[in-house]
């Protein structure tokens, strides 16, 4: 496998990066290289492995509804999780549709409606959202 060269940019990661915390700083690993993100450029730039020991975070439960979001401004893991919660919440209200709870195939209108609501509520917090 080849790695990215450092200093090379990019506007998105593929699905399979994954966030790591280290030293209080939110890096991407991706294929085995490391990325930070821009905010004042919005896009990721490859970085040098950092020194310290990544701590990953757990992958999210997939429910196959909700939307892809990586923290665009450096949120801490702790306020990452409340922001989910408190979006799926909105969406929930928002669509009328809990995909907790679903018991039935949604219609594509129910789901993109609930994907919509989850989208812009996360965007609206400084998060980075995949459709």
């Amino acid at each position: 496998m080849v790695a990215p060269p450092r200093g090379i940019r990019t506007s998105y990661l593929p699905d399979y990066s994954r966030e790591v915390w280290i030293g209080g700083s939110l890096f991407f690993l991706a294929a085995g290289a490391y990325y930070l993100y821009q905010e004042d450029t919005q896009d990721y730039v490859v970085v040098d492995p950092p020194a310290a020991a990544p701590q990953v975070a757990p992958e999210p439960q997939d429910n196959g509804y909700d939307v892809v979001a990586y923290p665009a401004n450096g949120q801490s893991p702790e306020q990452v999780q409340e922001d989910g919660e408190d979006c799926y919440r909105w969406a929930v209200q928002q669509s009328g549709f809990d995909p907790a709870n679903v018991t039935y195939a949604p219609a594509p209108a129910v789901v993109q409606a609930y994907r919509q609501a989850e989208g812009n509520c996360l965007s609206s917090r400084g998060y980075q959202v995949n459709y």
